[in-house]
């Protein structure tokens, strides 16, 4: 009975919002306690909606409270026997967490995000040698038609006779094809891996560098529709990735590397702040190889079995300084 009570007067504190008053910890009264943890009300404020039945309410506060002693039994008997290096591990990942979250926020303060087409050039020009292809890559026009159109004679005409593949022939197969096609595409400077292309042109092949090499214009049929394709221009693999199919990556390149410039520069100026308001002592001298300092080496040397973890370490501490 007087657990009842007890939730349902915390269940009217949530749904009523009754809770103003209690902004921090230290003014308010525990719920309940598991060894030297406490649950306030306001760990459990925003638990319950206000369109919840009062009935409701009481079990999922139940069930939050039953989890929270749990949690809370199960994390005591934990930490009283987990090992040093758990220990470690656990505070190490703490560590970097924190610092990762930090540096992020000074990121998102810095970094100018803007990268004009000039510097894409001048890098891409700079690592060609980085950027081969591993995959086959085309650039093509494409159109899907049904083969009983009126138009597929004169489309497939003006997409396969003509040497020359101007602008002039790409706008005429526009006209026709965005008034009687299914599907088209005509963005001639776009590089497509050639696994994409055969998502929009059903080409079977074993051999993808022969096929592109032999099948410039390529017209295939299924039971209602014809695929009509022209490749412009090929690239294999190992050949240099054109600087178009590469624009997105390096544009990203660029600002990893503006990010990581700016957390080294964080860095450098709060080791120079440390340095100069003397937060920085060693008890050890860094500089010279002292009994003290190969004491240091021999202590982060030793692994968890008592054993050094390289030979090479051992024959440096045994060698006469």
């Amino acid at each position: 009975m007087k657990k009842l009570i007890v939730l349902l007067c915390v269940a009217g504190c949530l749904v009523g919002n009754i809770l103003t008053s209690c902004n921090k910890k230290a003014k308010e009264k525990p719920l309940l306690r598991v060894f030297d943890n406490y649950l306030y009300p306001s760990d459990i404020e925003g638990l319950v909606s206000g369109n919840v039945s009062a009935e409701d309410s009481i079990a999922i506060i139940d069930n939050y409270i039953n989890q929270w002693i749990l949690q809370m039994v199960v994390l005591d008997k934990a930490e009283n026997n987990i090992n040093k290096r758990f220990e470690k591990e656990l505070q190490d990942y703490k560590n970097s967490l924190i610092t990762y979250e930090y540096e992020q926020s000074i990121v998102k303060q810095l970094l100018d995000t803007n990268v004009g087409d000039n510097e894409i050039q001048q890098y891409y020009e700079r690592n060609k040698e980085n950027f081969t292809l591993k995959n086959n890559i085309v650039r093509m026009v494409y159109v899907k038609i049904e083969k009983d159109s009126p138009s597929l004679s004169k489309i497939k005409k003006l997409m396969f006779t003509n040497k020359e593949f101007t602008e002039e022939v790409v706008v005429d197969i526009q006209k026709l094809a965005s008034i009687h096609a299914e599907e088209y595409f005509f963005d001639t400077e776009v590089w497509l891996p050639f696994s994409d292309f055969q998502r929009i042109v059903p080409i079977e092949t074993y051999n993808e560098e022969m096929y592109i090499k032999q099948n410039r214009q390529i017209s295939i049929s299924d039971d209602s529709c014809t695929y009509l394709a022209r490749i412009l221009e090929f690239k294999i693999v190992d050949d240099i990735s054109p600087l178009s199919f590469e624009y997105s990556n390096i544009k990203n390149i660029i600002l990893n590397k503006r990010k990581i410039e700016i957390i080294e520069k964080m860095q450098r100026d709060l080791l120079r702040t440390a340095e100069i308001d003397n937060n920085i002592e060693y008890f050890f001298d860094r500089n010279k190889n002292t009994d003290t300092k190969k004491k240091v080496v021999d202590t982060a040397a030793v692994n968890k079995d008592g054993g050094v973890v390289k030979e090479q370490q051992k024959e440096q501490k045994d060698t006469p300084s």
